[in-house]
């Protein structure tokens, strides 16, 4: 039909043709005499031709799978698959972690592959907010992911402006994704609430240090004196002292990568202290911990048996700052 698509022959086909008008002008061009002999058997080579032009085109379509951007040192380069495959490794470990240990209910900022991933991980869709290309801000998040296209949407803004704090670090360079506290007011604002929230850590920390009913390694006891531990962690463990008393074994909790001081969101305590009346220790102290509410309501895991029993407290991210200013005087 005039005017209608007509499907171009396969490369196969169009060099089997273009061998066979080759030969027929250089091979066969003499139709009988002495040469009739070797003409048949021109002839019969072109039977397989069909077939050989097959083959050798098979053989030129796997040189281009393997080597697709061969040729001159100026043409179209590769794309790195290492730098890709490093990207989705750190988005995949990102994601466990946000997964594991940001608390539900905060809003995290993400691209949308990293939100995907999260997705994947069980993260609410409803507590994700993707950033589309032309995004204003990340300011109505709690978190936001920092992923190369992030970076390269919002720029330096998106440290010196809208979330000057890391939580936590996964890989490095272009394909690093990095896991940053977002600051509603500024990021002035916000160093200037995290330093006033460090000195009251300080204080309440050092001042558990003479409480008799807690017992801290010398680690722990630097820990606490620093203002390295959560607000959460100090209010909770001051309450516990209060009835019975605590043995710490560490603190922990802070993010991968997480730069040097950042709260410690969890404590190990050993579960096996005897109380009077053979009353279970660990019995009063998850009931303890199970009566509370957010935020002060923690993840609560027992280990181990007998006098090796430990019991893990742990908070979610991020640390919510100005939480020991709230509490009332003792």
């Amino acid at each position: 039909m005039p005017g209608s698509y007509q499907q171009p022959p396969s490369w196969p086909k169009v060099i089997a043709t273009t061998l066979r008008l080759w030969l027929q002008r250089r091979v066969l061009r003499v139709a009988d005499g002495p040469d009739a002999g070797r003409l048949a058997r021109h002839r019969a080579l072109l039977v397989g031709l069909p077939a050989l032009a097959a083959a050798v085109t098979a053989g030129l379509v796997v040189v281009v799978v393997q080597k697709p951007w061969a040729g001159n040192p100026g043409s179209r380069s590769r794309p790195d698959d290492r730098a890709l495959a490093a990207a989705a490794s750190n988005r995949a470990h990102a994601a466990a972690w946000i997964a594991a240990d940001v608390g539900r209910g905060v809003i995290v900022a993400c691209d949308p592959l990293m939100c995907a991933a999260l997705q994947h991980e069980g993260f609410p869709p409803g507590d994700l907010d993707p950033l589309a290309v032309g995004a204003a801000d990340p300011l109505g998040s709690g978190i936001v992911v920092s992923t190369l296209s992030v970076r390269s949407e919002l720029g330096q803004r998106l440290a010196t402006v809208y979330a000057p704090v890391v939580l936590a670090s996964f890989g490095s360079g272009a394909s690093a994704v990095v896991v940053r506290v977002t600051a509603p007011d500024g990021a002035a604002a916000y160093l200037a609430e995290a330093q006033a929230d460090l000195l009251a850590r300080q204080q309440d920390g050092q001042l558990l240090l003479h409480n008799g009913n807690v017992h801290v390694s010398a680690v722990g006891q630097a820990e606490l004196a620093d203002g390295y531990v959560d607000s959460r962690l100090l209010i909770t463990l001051a309450a516990l002292a209060h009835s019975v008393p605590v043995y710490v074994r560490q603190f922990g909790g802070a993010g991968p990568g997480a730069p040097a001081g950042t709260a410690l969101r969890s404590m190990a305590i050993s579960g096996a202290v005897p109380l009077p009346n053979h009353v279970s220790y660990l019995g009063v102290v998850l009931a303890f911990l199970r009566a509370q509410r957010a935020p002060f309501l923690a993840t609560a895991t027992v280990s181990g048996t007998g006098t090796a029993t430990v019991l893990q407290i742990a908070f979610t991210a991020p640390s919510p700052l100005g939480l020991l200013s709230a509490q009332s005087p003792n």
